[in-house]
This record gives C-alpha cells, structure tokens and sequence, in this order.
C-alpha cells in the first residue's frame, strides 16, 4: 500500500510539473446553486513508444513503478504497434483534447478540428432529454456543473518519424477562438420540413412515404418510426426537432432550445482534409488529394435546415416552430 501510494504521488508530482498553464474554462466558477467549483489542470502528454506502450511525458509507467518494486502489467492500456507505426509514416505527431468549459476541443498536429460545444442553455436542455437516452435525469443535473468548470489538456503523442521537425503545440487560446462564419454566399441551400403522423409515418409538403409506395415508389429509406418511440416524444413533449447546418458549425435544436454542437469552419474542415490526405498518402492519388482538399471547406459553406415536427400529445401546449 506505501508503494502504491508512493506511485501515485510520484505520478502526481509529474502532471503538475507538467508544462504549461492551467486550462481554464470559461464557465464561471460558481454554480447556480452558488458553491464553488473549478478543476484546472496543465497539459498532460501521454506518450508512446514505438511498441504502443504508454509512458507519461516521455518516462514508462512501467519505469516509475520498477523503481519501487513494483510490477505495472500496462499491456490493457497498449495501442497496436500497427497504429502507432501509421501515425509516424504520416507524420502524425500529436493528437490533443482541450476541455475548456464551453467545448471539447480536437487538435491533430496543432491544428484546430471539428469539435463538440455547448452552452448552459444546451446543456440544460440535454438534461431534458436524459430520459429519452435511457439516463438518470437527476444525475445528469448534478454531473452538467461539473462538466462546465473543468479544464483539461490531454496530448497522446506519437514516435515522430526520423529527421522530421518537430510540431509545436498549438496556442493556448486556439481552442477557445470558436468558428468564423462564412462570408461568401451559400455553396447550397437545402430546407424543407417532415411531418411524423401517430403512427410514426413521415410525410413532406403532405406526401408521405405511404403515398410514395401507392404511386409504385419504393423510397427504401428508414425514416419510419416505431410508434412507441412517437409516445416516448410525446411523453416528453418533444414536438419538433430542427437540424442546421451553417458556415459555423452542425446544430440541433429541440423545441427551439439548442443540444450541444459541432462546432467547424471552413478552415477546420480544411485541417481534416489535410489530415485525411497524411494518413491516406499511400493510397490516394494526387487528383483524389486534390479533390478531398478543395470539397470539405465547400461542406461548411452548405446553407441545410431540416424541421422535424412530431405529433403533440393530448392537451399539450403548441410551441412555435422557427427555423435559425
């Protein structure tokens, strides 16, 4: 037990004198309860070897716990050699995730990518929906705090290849920057509205896949739904669902409140291209490098609104549907 325990401190003493400051989320420190709570770690940079073995920043786990008699079996937490010895040959150094209070941030080699973030409001509203996903509704409320006040830098760093230079991290504030909407105009415009009946069939401009099957149409799309799952919206007053797709990011709305998002741009988008093609050099041609390179910024620009409208329940409260 004393040399677990030293382990542990040891361990300890390595994330804080890990380098970099502390990531701090933006969310204020006070809930709405009014109690205090905030957790800032720096960045903590988990290493490989070319074997797949975990190490932390750069000394074997398995090192640190020899050092005081102890056996660390760490082959659970391994990654396949074939992984690592990919990332290498495409020159993947690093891959990072910042937890910043307002998001999940991804960054591969520095590069800022498609994230996931959401506010107080989305997140409130998830806590809504728990029921819906088969959650606790009230652990859910107590955990949505907590995940608002961390701040988290988590690096899984890869053998570099030899000669090549070394890639920096990325700014601190890189994460935290949000996306930068499109000026130019829309690359598409796609917007329309289905129509779900009680017994879960769906229906455009009152045409419905029914209708489509009776005219010798087969739609072949899985877009029905089980009417138990109609109930369950019902029960849960779900009445529309919008999903919006912008120059800035993927969002979905619930009854006109937001869930938490994808968070891109155009120069993301470009980041994961570029990404793609590192990975896939061996395989790709340089037309299909090409062509991957100028199609995923033009994704961002795509101007789509989907509005999903479900059946109300008895006695339930209309609430107006708008497009954002």
């Amino acid at each position: 037990m004393r040399k677990s325990a030293l382990v542990v401190l040891v361990v300890i003493g390595m994330l804080l004198a890990a380098c970099g400051p502390a990531m701090v989320p933006s969310a204020a420190p006070k809930t709405e309860t009014g109690e205090t709570f905030v957790i800032a770690l720096p960045r903590i940079v988990i290493t490989l070897d070319a074997k797949g073995k975990p190490g932390l920043e750069g000394v074997a786990l398995e090192e640190i716990a020899k050092t005081f008699g102890m056996a660390l079996d760490l082959s659970a937490y391994s990654v396949d050699p074939a992984y690592v010895n990919w990332m290498t040959n495409s020159n993947i150094q690093h891959i990072e995730l910042r937890q910043t209070g307002a998001g999940l941030a991804l960054l591969v080699n520095g590069a800022l990518m498609p994230h996931i973030g959401w506010s107080d409001s989305s997140l409130n509203q998830l806590t809504d929906l728990a029921p819906l996903l088969w959650l606790r509704q009230d652990m859910v409320k107590k955990f949505v705090p907590i995940v608002s006040r961390l701040g988290l830098d988590l690096v899984l760093k890869f053998p570099a290849q030899a000669g090549a230079k070394a890639i920096p991290y990325a700014a601190d504030q890189i994460a935290l920057a949000g996306a930068a909407p499109a000026k130019d105009p829309a690359s598409a415009v796609v917007k329309f509205e289905i129509k779900y009946d009680a017994q879960g069939v769906p229906a455009i401009l009152g045409i419905s896949a029914q209708d489509l099957v009776a005219m010798g149409f087969d739609p072949n799309l899985p877009l029905a739904l089980h009417p138990y799952y109609v109930e369950m919206l019902q029960l849960n007053n779900v009445q529309h669902l919008e999903i919006r797709s912008k120059s800035d990011g993927l969002f979905v709305y619930i009854n006109g409140t937001p869930l938490p998002n994808i968070v891109w741009d155009g120069k993301m988008l470009g980041s994961v291209a570029d990404v793609v093609v590192q990975l896939y050099q061996t395989v790709l041609s340089e037309d299909y490098a090409k062509l991957i390179k100028q199609f995923a910024p033009l994704i961002s620009n795509a101007d789509v609104g989907i509005m999903i409208h479900f059946p109300l329940a008895k006695g339930a409260v209309p609430i107006p549907a708008k497009m954002h």
